[in-house]
């Protein structure tokens, strides 16, 4: 929910029916959102955007006929505050790091369960970073492993602002005073980012900050 407990308005452009139809079911069914319009191509979109303003788009990023990079460019240009969440089967490296250095924060893959779309919906709204386990381990270059399920990948501001000081080296006694927070509290924020990512040292929290625009 947003402010005063409205739902959170969402639209969904997809070229395949199957997948708009079931996500918005998914959105019909929770109270927390509202579905307001769909389209299955660039012009329909944004004709749809023009007319119905939300405050999250759910994207695919697919061909470059359709929802491409290009596409979702024009729409960042256009709609500069609007929060986008892009939801796809690309796995490609090079494909889903051309989508974040256009500022999209949130990215899931197709396989991801329902938690996890509404998680990163929420987050979305929110204006928070949300990545499924999976995209994190293409850009750390892991190794993806076919059975395994994506992991809740969302990093709050606050824990944005430790993995900034985290990466400069600075260490959690030294950012809980630049903070005003305790260290405990930065040590559990440390353990909550490395486990939510999936990593085990500033190497990869590095990385991972580089990667996905928290560090220039």
């Amino acid at each position: 929910m947003l402010k005063n407990n409205t739902p959170i308005k969402v639209i969904i452009a997809d070229t395949a029916f199957i997948i708009r139809k079931g996500i918005r079911t998914l959105l019909l069914e929770n109270k927390q959102f509202e579905f307001v319009n769909e389209a299955d191509s660039s012009e329909t979109l944004f004709m749809v955007l023009k007319n119905d303003p939300v405050d999250v788009l759910i994207i695919d990023h697919c061909c470059d006929d359709c929802f491409s990079v290009d596409s979702i460019s024009e729409i960042k240009s256009k709609y500069p505050n609007l929060n986008i969440l892009v939801i796809s089967h690309e796995k490609s490296s090079v494909e889903i790091k051309k989508i974040i250095n256009l500022g999209i924060k949130n990215y899931l893959l197709k396989d991801c369960d329902e938690k996890e779309i509404t998680d990163a919906i929420m987050a979305c709204a929110r204006g928070e970073k949300y990545f499924c386990g999976q995209i994190i381990d293409v850009l750390l270059e892991k190794e993806i492993s076919k059975d395994e399920h994506c992991m809740t990948g969302s990093i709050s501001d606050r824990e944005i602002d430790v993995i900034r000081q985290l990466v400069t080296g600075k260490r959690p006694k030294e950012i809980a005073a630049i903070m005003n927070l305790s260290y405990h509290t930065i040590v559990t924020h440390k353990r909550n980012i490395y486990s939510k990512l999936g990593i085990s040292n500033t190497i990869e929290l590095a990385m991972y900050a580089v990667k996905t625009g928290l560090m220039k």
